[in-house]
């Protein structure tokens, strides 16, 4: 091809390496809940606690992963059969979440509170209907931690059908259609930090991640002269293409340490939103050049993981 796109791009369904990507996100989140840093001095070890704030950055990845795949599916759909089927795409996603999902729940509003009212002990329950209709992430009254790590499927659920509803209806507008996911999370994230407004819970904050993942599908399946110049970076432009998370968290860390109240506020969303753009990047880089991502294609502990 002229323009240096594998014809995997334009074919393939499956990418191992998006698993392996999912994996370390796992890995990130898991650490940030199951490991503890000392309150000890000990060397870098300011900075090794500003990485450690950054590690839910991964939830920032699996959105964008998410994203990134539905829309990726959708296009090949589109081009395959001319038209897309909201029924299948809305079957595929009950299919592959809701069993676990409601077994979860299951445990955590029958089982857990049948156990703990046998050993004479009582614990906190949400309003059940939150999570039965995947609208949890917007109740903030505090309860078990067991169901509330649930809060991202509510937001994923609720971008499913909207992104469904979008493929199935609006395709030819998809360019206005990310705009405007933009638009609003930018907008509602400037509300947010400037009215000191909780936002992290709220699904207006991703739509930013899910705009991105979009974009990076559209682009890979188009290929896009971003993505002809992603696939043929230079070797010093790839070595920093890949070694711009360290420079990332660097740059702001030192950016954080010298701002405070509001401004280090919109510092940290500015990193958020740099570090998402890069993940898209990253994520169409490695779909786009496919026969190149030797380490995340073959990675099996990451791969499962990431499954």
């Amino acid at each position: 091809m002229s323009n240096g796109t594998s014809p995997v791009a334009n074919s393939k369904l499956y990418f191992p390496q998006l698993d392996s990507i999912r994996g370390l996100s796992f890995i990130a989140i898991f650490l940030f809940h199951a490991a503890r840093i000392t309150d000890k001095p000990f060397f870098l070890a300011d900075f090794i606690r500003y990485l450690y704030s950054n590690l839910p950055l991964g939830l920032e990845v699996f959105f964008v992963l998410s994203s990134f795949l539905l829309t990726w599916l959708g296009l090949n759909e589109y081009k395959k059969r001319g038209d897309f089927s909201f029924k299948n795409y809305f079957k595929r996603r009950a299919l592959r979440i809701w069993p676990l999902y409601f077994f979860i729940l299951f445990l955590g509003l029958i089982v857990i509170p049948a156990i703990a009212s046998y050993f004479h002990n009582t614990i906190s329950l949400p309003n059940a209907w939150y999570y039965v209709f995947f609208i949890a992430n917007f109740y903030t009254i505090d309860h078990v931690f067991f169901l509330r790590i649930l809060w991202t499927i509510s937001v994923e659920e609720q971008f499913y059908l909207f992104w469904g509803l979008s493929l199935k209806f609006f395709y030819k507008n998809f360019k206005t259609i990310i705009s405007i996911l933009l638009l609003v999370s930018v907008s509602f994230s400037v509300y947010a930090v400037t009215n000191h407004v909780s936002s992290y819970f709220n699904t207006l904050t991703y739509l930013f991640d899910f705009a991105c993942g979009a974009s990076a599908a559209m682009l890979v399946f188009r290929k896009n002269k971003v993505i002809h110049r992603l696939r043929n970076l230079l070797s010093f432009e790839k070595k920093l293409f890949y070694v711009y998370p360290i420079l990332h968290f660097t740059f702001f860390y030192f950016l954080n340490n010298l701002s405070k109240g509001i401004t280090n506020d919109f510092i940290a969303l500015t990193s958020r939103y740099f570090f998402v753009i890069y993940i898209a990047l990253f994520i169409a880089r490695q779909v786009a050049n496919n026969s190149q991502s030797t380490f995340l294609a073959k990675n099996r502990f990451l791969i499962f993981t990431g499954r």
